[in-house]
């Protein structure tokens, strides 16, 4: 009784201890990535910063101007009283913006921000896809990994039966020497896949704007249930968040020439004031209103420099909004073409070249058992499961993979 409740505390403080020392592995999910990559990027918190930057602008280029205030005296001269014989000015100087200046600012700095929010928008779904491709590529690499590990495992068992059949002299030291070769090769490969796995990790992480490395269990199964079906070309377009930002660059430089040429119209100010005069011999002033208009004459400058600018920024604008639709549309078409063979391989080799594998190898282990074959043709047999088991698992990942970089293409939103 003593030696088993002994036994049960000993049980309960490695279990203890375990949960202590080896805590659980964060299992993360594709989404889960990408919003944490969305929420904790410092490059998306800049474009944030510069969205306020831009409505900042947007706020300054509304305001009104600020009126200007002079004071003046005339006819200081030595030896005269200041207050009889100074003549002394009061003047307010108010610019007049009321030549649509003012408006055309306005809309400038709105089509600003709107540039500036397209170009977040494009971050954050850039951001959206480099996760996705990064999380398929280690959730592969994780299933590589496992997948060679487990095989190793399994195949000391083989060594083991090998093992105990040479004790009892049934097989030769050559045989049970080529059995240990091949679990020595299992576990050099197993250990490649474990480093090759570790990076991927670590790859995904930094995509994710991550300062910690900590292990990950990427749940998101490698199968697939259902393929999405893709949109014409023209949805894709109007759906594409670096096309919209391309347009709001046009918008943008558009508005600029605008301003521009609104620019060229003259400036007005308005001059309102007091003036008093001393008079000469007398010991009373004379109190004078003064008012002026200022304007002036754009002779020369009729700003031609910046509206021929404003005017190339335009065209160069509609120009990269063409060129882009052309890239976009072939790359939708290189995309789609690659998804439809991905899914093709996928629906018709991937899966029976496993299932066939696994069924040779279990006919070569019980034609083994019961002497009907070599060992030759038990390894190759086992070693062709493993590679069947392989090459679905990167074919899976490269199914993925094409999947995201098709919703790439297409513009789907993060």
């Amino acid at each position: 009784m003593r030696r088993r409740v002994f036994l049960s505390c000993t049980v309960l403080f490695l279990s203890n201890a375990t949960a202590i020392f080896c805590p659980a592995q964060t299992r993360l999910s594709i989404q889960d990535a990408v919003s944490r990559a969305l929420s904790s990027r410092a490059s998306l918190k800049a474009g944030v910063e510069r969205v306020a930057a831009a409505q900042g602008a947007r706020q300054q280029a509304a305001l009104l101007p600020n009126p200007e205030f002079q004071f003046q005296n005339e006819n200081l001269r030595p030896g005269q009283p200041y207050t009889r014989d100074v003549d002394t000015l009061a003047l307010i100087n108010q610019p007049l913006d009321i030549l649509g200046k003012r408006r055309a600012r306005i809309a400038a700095a709105d089509q600003t921000v709107a540039l500036t929010a397209a170009d977040y928008e494009v971050a954050r779904w850039q951001v959206a896809q480099r996760v996705r491709l990064a999380y398929w590529s280690a959730r592969g690499q994780q299933e590589i990994r496992d997948l060679l590990k487990s095989s190793a495992d399994a195949f000391q068992k083989t060594v083991d039966y090998h093992a105990a059949r040479f004790s009892t002299g049934a097989i030769a030291e050559q045989d049970l020497l080529r059995v240990r070769l091949e679990k020595e090769r299992l576990e050099i490969a197993a250990d490649v896949a474990a480093i090759d796995a570790s990076r991927a990790r670590v790859e995904l992480l930094k995509e994710m704007g991550q300062t910690e490395f900590p292990d990950l269990i990427l749940s998101e199964p490698l199968a697939i249930a259902s393929s999405p079906e893709p949109p014409d070309i023209q949805a894709v377009l109007n759906r594409r968040a670096d096309v919209r930002a391309a347009r709001a660059a046009v918008d943008r430089a558009r508005a600029n020439v605008n301003l521009q040429e609104v620019s060229a119209r003259p400036d007005l100010n308005l001059t309102y004031g007091y003036k008093r005069t001393e008079l000469p011999d007398t010991a009373n002033g004379v109190n004078t209103a003064l008012v002026s208009v200022r304007i002036t004459l754009p002779f020369t400058d009729k700003n031609q420099g910046n509206r021929a600018a404003a005017e190339a920024d335009l065209r160069r604008a509609q120009q990269d909004v063409t060129a882009l639709e052309a890239e976009i549309r072939a790359d939708y078409a290189a995309a789609m073409q690659e998804f439809r063979l991905r899914r093709q391989e996928f629906e018709t080799m991937l899966g029976p070249l496993r299932e066939h594998a696994a069924t040779i190898a279990q006919i070569a282990n019980a034609a083994y058992e019961q002497g009907g074959t070599d060992l030759l043709r038990f390894l190759d047999a086992e070693r062709a499961q493993l590679d069947a088991g392989l090459a679905w698992t990167r074919g899976m990942i490269d199914y993925r993979r094409s999947i995201v970089s098709l919703e790439a293409v297409e513009g789907v939103n993060p």
